[in-house]
């Protein structure tokens, strides 16, 4: 795809964003942007601000959103973007780009160095920005100011170093329209870091080749404690696989028993930490004269040993210990780029198993959303009279998957698959959390932003019993999380985006212009409580049903919401941060206690309890059902391309399989041995049998045509 299709297709994506959410079309391209970017470490968590104004000496100050300070590596980062309305790719100036990261520039200096939060309304999300920096520098270890545009600079121009501000490091990032174009054609949830190893001083790192298959290399190394420090302080989060950068963050602190031995017996560190495991889609290596060395790295990502790597960085700057004579061990594992998806989350998974690191640590890749992505192709939306095609909803597994599907369609087929797929039919991960967390009554998990609502919503899937593994647990579970499940979430979607519109369109009148998200989702969640206390539910099947929702039921919904904002813009004493208050039980708790007369015109969406459980009940059944046509469906495939035909003929199957499995993989390899296959554990055995062997690495040969 060129530039100018890329720049009409996103045009057209901010035009949809831009009218579902009621936004100006910069606001709404900041917006897609951040949501694409959400994921790569480089961005972060984005929280919109709209927020212009002066400092002193009359210096322009302009804000369109910041990433929330990441605890992992004490990175944050300023947004401003530049939209401009052309048919064609036009020329992003120099000059321009460093007139735009001025105006951030600007709000740094008046925050770190003045008292601009004194002269921003608390209501503002600016506010609280602005006195994280003035008050919490020391946590902050690198500000990113992040350019956005959806023109083309003349030359490649991603980032830069801009020195300091109040002694805190600042980088530039620009992301124009050749860099968004290249990020939206990709599948990767990240841009790839490269590291060459000399431009930190040394010749590389010592190296034992370990292992070697079609699909990887793994190596043995030890790494100077300082090389450590150095890379962390450079790229920070960025070197940190997703999960455990989520994780590390969440747990925080530094490892005291790190320092101790830094400072103490620094030699003894070797022996004493259990060392780093990390992955990298290229692997440079050079011998010099038998001395083997690597010395490039590309996409390196840390995927356990991440405290250790931030412990290490944070005894130097921090504690300022020297790193002399500190080693680490290091198990590096080369994956084939395209092997990546897949194996990065099992290495993460294993390497991690020390720790009990719980599934919900790694819930990016768990089955729920393989299933819920199943139901979403299949799943159409009812019927509307005079409408001849139906449509479905899109769950998005990953990050830009409904782009990335019709990118490369021909006019014909990207006509149709948006007719079976519109536009503003599609959620994510995060978002199925968001919404999950809302029915559920906690506005206060969602408040928190979208990944660390996400791992809250993730720790449901983790066994409680030390009897009952993460996998028995789910597949006890599954049968849950059914077609009326997926129903109920695409309906509190289609609340959510209605609830956004009405308080967006309140702005002039009662909305004060911020804390969208978390007046939506306490207000729902208001709705929701409000019929249960008095013995309903809130009938979402009819939401489903329908695909809207009727006047009356917005009117009650925006009366909630006037009264939801007074109570989160009215913290508590001594709390003046609106952004904080939203993420606490007290504040859901304050919520409730506004006095809620329902109208009678909400009767007809209101469902008795008897009639919601036995839905429940009835989607649970069909749930177990369609489970097992899914394992028969899956285990027969595996017979139909001859999977364990080749599994029996492979000379390692005496290691893959036990004596025990053998009997059922043997029935298994023929058609009528497969038909006297009808006990569901047996289809799940299967199922497990060939993960299993996927994983030791057995690949089936496939026949050259």
């Amino acid at each position: 795809m060129n530039e100018n299709s890329f720049l009409e297709e996103l045009k057209q994506i901010v035009i949809r964003r831009a009218t579902a959410m009621n936004l100006v079309d910069t606001l709404a391209f900041v917006a897609e942007v951040a949501d694409r970017l959400e994921e790569d470490p480089v961005f972060g968590e984005f929280v919109p601000v709209e927020y212009s104004g002066f400092g002193s000496r009359n210096r322009q100050l302009r804000l369109h959103g910041y990433t929330e300070l990441d605890e992992s590596d004490g990175s944050i980062g300023l947004i401003v973007g530049s939209w401009v309305d052309s048919d064609a790719p036009e020329m992003l100036p120099t000059a321009e780009v460093r007139e735009l990261s001025g105006l951030m520039e600007n709000f740094l200096n008046e925050s770190v160095s003045g008292q601009l939060n004194e002269r921003i309304a608390e209501v503002n999300p600016a506010y609280a920005l602005s006195s994280l920096l003035r008050d919490s520098r020391e946590k902050i270890a690198r500000i990113r100011l992040h350019v956005f545009s959806n023109r083309s600079l003349s030359q490649k121009f991603k980032e830069e170093q801009c020195g300091s501000i109040g002694g805190i490091p600042v980088e530039r990032h620009v992301w124009d329209l050749k860099r968004l174009a290249a990020i939206y054609q990709s599948s990767r949830e990240r841009e790839a870091v490269e590291i060459k190893l000399s431009d930190f001083g040394t010749d590389g790192i010592p190296y034992i080749e370990a292992a070697k298959t079609e699909n990887l290399r793994s190596f043995l190394c030890v790494v100077e404690g300082k090389l450590i420090a150095d890379l962390f302080e450079r790229y920070g989060s960025r070197l940190l696989e997703g999960n455990v950068r989520s994780f590390l963050g969440m747990k925080g602190g530094v490892n005291k028993g790190i320092r101790t031995t830094i400072q103490d017996t620094p030699a003894l560190f070797f022996a004493y930490n259990n060392g780093i495991a990390a992955t990298a889609a290229g692997v440079t290596v050079q011998d010099f004269g038998g001395y083997k060395l690597v010395t490039g790295l590309n996409d390196f990502q840390i995927v356990n040993g991440g405290q250790t790597t931030a412990s290490i960085l944070s005894a130097r700057k921090k504690d300022r210990l020297s790193l002399e004579g500190v080693t680490v061990q290091l198990k590096l594992t080369e994956v084939n780029r395209d092997d990546a998806h897949d194996l990065i989350p099992k290495i993460a998974q294993y390497a991690n198993t020390q720790n009990k690191v719980a599934i919900a640590d790694f819930f990016a890749n768990h089955p729920l959303h393989r299933k819920i992505e199943e139901i979403s192709r299949r799943l159409q939306v009812p019927a509307k009279f005079g409408v001849r095609i139906q449509s479905k909803w899109f769950y998005e597994r990953s990050r830009g998957q409904f782009q990335n599907e019709r990118l490369y369609l021909t006019k014909a087929k990207k006509d149709a698959f948006d007719l079976e797929y519109p536009g503003e039919q599609v959620i994510n991960k995060t978002e199925l959390a968001k919404y999950d967390s809302t029915w559920s009554g906690k506005p206060h998990w969602v408040s928190l932003g979208a990944q660390k609502n996400f791992v809250k919503f993730a720790g449901q899937f983790t066994s409680s019993r030390s009897d009952l593994s993460d996998s028995e647990y789910w597949n006890s579970i599954s049968p849950t999380y059914n077609d009326v499940y997926y129903q109920k979430i695409i309906a509190t979607a289609l609340l959510w985006k209605k609830t956004e519109s009405i308080v967006s369109a309140g702005k002039g009148d009662w909305y004060e212009g911020d804390y969208r998200p978390q007046i939506v989702s306490y207000s729902l969640s208001l709705l929701f409580n409000a019929c249960r206390d008095e013995k309903f539910e809130f009938n979402v099947s009819k939401v489903w049903t329908d695909q809207s929702i009727d006047p009356s039921v917005m009117a009650f919904i925006k009366h909630l919401a006037v009264e939801v904002q007074r109570v989160i813009l009215d913290p508590p004493a001594g709390s003046r941060n609106v952004g904080e208050w939203c993420k606490k039980e007290a504040c859901w708790n304050r919520v409730l206690q506004i006095r809620v007369e329902r109208p009678d015109a909400l009767d007809p969406w209101l469902l008795g309890k008897d009639d919601f459980n036995k839905a429940k009940k009835d989607g649970r059944k069909q749930g177990v059902q369609d489970n097992g046509i899914a394992l028969q469906s899956a285990a027969l495939e595996s017979v139909l391309n001859g999977y364990w035909q080749a599994l029996l003929k492979s000379p390692k199957m005496n290691e893959l399989i036990s004596p025990t499995d053998r009997s059922l993989v043997s029935r298994a390899g023929t058609i009528d041995g497969f038909h006297r296959i009808t006990k569901e554990r047996d289809w799940i055995r299967l199922q497990e049998i060939k993960q299993q062997c996927d994983d030791e690495g057995f690949r089936m040969n496939v026949p050259s045509r």
